[in-house]
């Protein structure tokens, strides 16, 4: 009789035996070890092996069926191995232990589609035991898997976003993966937060005791931040080395036992707390692979010749295992590149949000009380109103709608991110036509050339227009200008600067005139750092420079001004039981500018400011700055220095050009070692080993692409 490799009676045949059969009592890092093809990263199309992030082991043994944990929360900076450790908690899963099914979680559509093009459907395409298992999604039959449902002999997996409520309420499953789990929204769709409606699924499971649940995220922000909280309710494990010196446990954290130099080569090593033996960066690795005698044992890294290092720090009855990892335990993160990283973020509250969150694994603290505006007064300077100052190479505007009239902020910015106002004007008229009123008047100053300290003319390189209110007008005026930027604040700790357009129809009257771009800004850090820019303090105070990020304010601003740009405070709240901190009105005072201001850093950020290179300065500059020709732009130093191989025939021109205020604007000399940015309680306060010394280099390590603004 004819017989076909894969005939429906052989299928169903295995099927069921597949049910039969007994699991393999295997222990998930064991499994993984045998049996996942790592999708992507250094070791990708090879077999995972826990040698190169052993510390992964016990968090992974503990989704196995074997481990009394129930919940586990891993609290790590990016780059830690992680998400691997996701997937082999799904293979092993699907493989051994498959009853109940699986819910893994993603904070947004596109990470879910990312997470499962890139990393899950080539991992299960690749490992032949799971390739055996989940059903192909071509089936004519529909019972073979989807994009977002796993099916396999036993059971199957729902693949789901953190923002959709259909997806986290119909669906009841034993193990529970949220993965990036401090993005998701505090409150969905006014029905509550989503770790709530997660924690639901495993409802049925609970009497048996067999549910499982894994938290994995890097932080964001401190007290509204969900993996911070759940890692402080564990029992708060690090991962432990001992001592090559005098063989005590301790965990390799960023702070005074993190030396390296304030430059290239940064020769950056560690100092053992317990005896002060030096440990090399080349000698990282190796005892992270060893861990600690100290730290409960594991045979299987004792089988392969390492060791655990997870000890808890604040065990107590009933808490949970809570981890924390970060890059300076990552093997794929050199300790130079930690330091390189620290030193390119002073003097950006972004950057060194990022440091925290991305490389050390930690909440950021955002200091949220204003600062005095009677102070913010007491500092404005005498420069000129409506011109550019010497070193803003860079001109941004933002504008914020009203019923009557329009605020406007234009402001300018220097390649070390301080800032000028350079002008400031309520635009008064009805705002409902795109082409009369306030907004003609606003079509006015975005066609407005602002002369700059060089006797040059510029218009504004960015031009931010907020759709709160109007919307459909503001998206006419945008839609036809060139760099007018629609854009829409969005409440919330994890969102960027500003993210990724929509698309929108501009509807006037019920007429279709087009469409416009809408961009997405992510208001709440953004207030966070504008504060922190407000308490920099510079010459006004007593200090020989104005350091990164200062801002610089004309006498031309009136108290209203000061008020409204400290009109927020950043609250402490509770939502439906949960702690979280939102940004809250000051009484009545009204915040246009405040907004303004927001608009600026964001459309500023989405040209480049926080991301261009050195070089990429230095070329604006000879277009924009032509008399200064050398130097390090980022720095304030003497323009004698600055222009001295410039042409003399230069000089008479630039003097008489500007005034004395944008004189002490210009760069000036570098700060001494007193006025370094004092770093963090937990950073390097002692001064590091003598090491040689060279130039720094600079670092674009957070970098995203830098936009095509200064090629037009």
């Amino acid at each position: 009789m004819l017989q076909f490799k894969n005939s429906a009676i052989g299928v169903m045949g295995a099927e069921a035996m597949a049910l039969i059969a007994p699991p393999r009592k295997v222990l998930p890092a064991g499994w993984a070890a045998e049996n996942l093809i790592v999708p992507d990263g250094p070791r990708a199309n090879s077999l995972w092996s826990p040698s190169l992030t052993p510390y992964v082991v016990e968090p992974l043994n503990n989704s196995g069926p074997d481990s009394p944990v129930n919940k586990e929360a891993i609290r790590k900076s990016a780059q830690t191995g992680f998400t691997v450790m996701a997937i082999a908690i799904v293979g092993s899963s699907i493989d051994t232990d498959p009853s109940g099914g699986i819910l893994l979680v993603q904070p947004t559509d596109g990470a879910l589609s990312d997470f499962i093009a890139d990393k899950l459907n080539p991992a299960i395409e690749q490992s032949a035991a799971l390739k055996a298992k989940v059903k192909p999604q071509v089936s004519r039959s529909g019972e073979g898997s989807t994009t977002y449902l796993k099916r396999y002999p036993g059971g199957s997996m729902a693949l789901a976003i953190a923002n959709s409520t259909a997806d986290l309420r119909s669906k009841t499953k034993r193990k529970i993966i949220k993965d990036e789990a401090s993005e998701y929204p505090d409150d969905l769709d006014g029905q509550g937060s989503p770790h709530a409606m997660i924690e639901a699924r495993y409802e049925s499971f609970l009497a048996t005791g067999d549910w499982k649940e894994v938290n994995i995220s890097t932080p964001t922000v401190k007290g509204a931040c969900y993996i911070d909280k759940q890692f402080e309710a564990g029992d708060q494990r690090f991962w432990h080395v001992d001592c090559p010196g005098c063989g005590s446990p301790f965990p390799f954290r960023f702070g005074p036992n993190f030396k390296f130099n304030d430059g290239f080569p940064f020769q950056a090593h560690y100092v053992a707390p317990c005896c002060g033996t030096v440990i090399e960066g080349h000698e990282k690795n190796a005892l992270v692979r060893g861990g600690s005698k100290h730290a409960p044992r594991c045979e299987f890294l004792e089988s392969l010749g390492m060791r655990n290092g997870w000890i808890a720090t604040a065990p107590g009855p009933g808490k949970f295992p809570s981890y924390h990892i970060d890059a300076m335990s990552s093997p794929f993160v050199p300790w130079d590149k930690i330091a390189e990283r620290w030193i390119a973020a002073q003097g950006d509250p972004a950057k060194l949000k990022a440091f925290y969150n991305l490389t050390l694994g930690e909440a950021f603290e955002i200091k949220g009380d204003a600062p005095d505006h009677v102070r913010l007064m007491e500092r404005r300077e005498d420069y000129p109103k409506g011109r550019i100052p010497a070193r803003g190479l860079m001109l941004t505007a933002a504008a914020d709608v009203q019923m009557n009239g329009i605020y406007v902020e234009v402001v300018a910015w220097a390649p070390n991110r301080e800032s000028w106002v350079v002008h400031v004007d309520v635009l008064e008229g009805d705002t409902t036509d795109a082409n009369g009123g306030a907004f003609l008047k606003l079509g006015e100053l975005y066609d407005r050339e602002w002369p700059d300290a060089y006797g040059g003319r510029r218009k504004v390189d960015g031009f931010a227009v907020d759709s709160g209110f109007r919307s459909h007008v503001v998206y006419h005026w945008c839609a036809s200008r060139h760099n007018a930027y629609a854009v829409d604040g969005r409440d919330g700790w994890h969102l960027p600067a500003i993210g990724t357009p929509s698309v929108k129809d501009i509807d006037i009257d019920g007429r279709k005139l087009g469409f416009v771009k809408l961009w997405p800004v992510g208001t709440w850090p953004l207030k966070g750092h504008w504060y922190e820019d407000l308490r920099r303090e510079g010459k006004s105070a007593g200090h020989e420079i104005d350091p990164p990020g200062y801002c610089h304010f004309g006498k031309f601003l009136d108290e209203n001004y000061f008020k409204q740009v400290t009109a927020e405070y950043l609250a402490d709240v509770r939502n439906r039981g949960r702690s979280t901190k939102r940004w809250e009105p000051r009484g009545n005072q009204a915040n246009h500018w405040f907004d303004c201001r927001v608009y600026n850093m964001a459309v500023a950020d989405h040209l480049g400011l926080s991301s261009m290179t050195e070089d990429e300065w230095k070329i604006l500059a000879r277009e924009r700055a032509p008399t200064i020709t050398q130097g390090d732009l980022f720095v304030a130093r003497p323009l004698a220095v600055q222009i001295a191989t410039s042409p003399a025939s230069a000089m008479p021109a630039l003097g008489a050009d500007l005034s004395d205020a944008e004189r002490a604007n210009l760069p000036g000399d570098p700060p001494p070692a007193s006025q370094e940015p004092t770093p963090p309680a937990n950073a390097s306060v002692e001064p590091p080993a003598a090491r040689s010394q060279a130039e720094p280099s600079g670092s674009n390590w957070i970098g995203r692409s830098t936009s095509n603004w200064l090629n037009r």
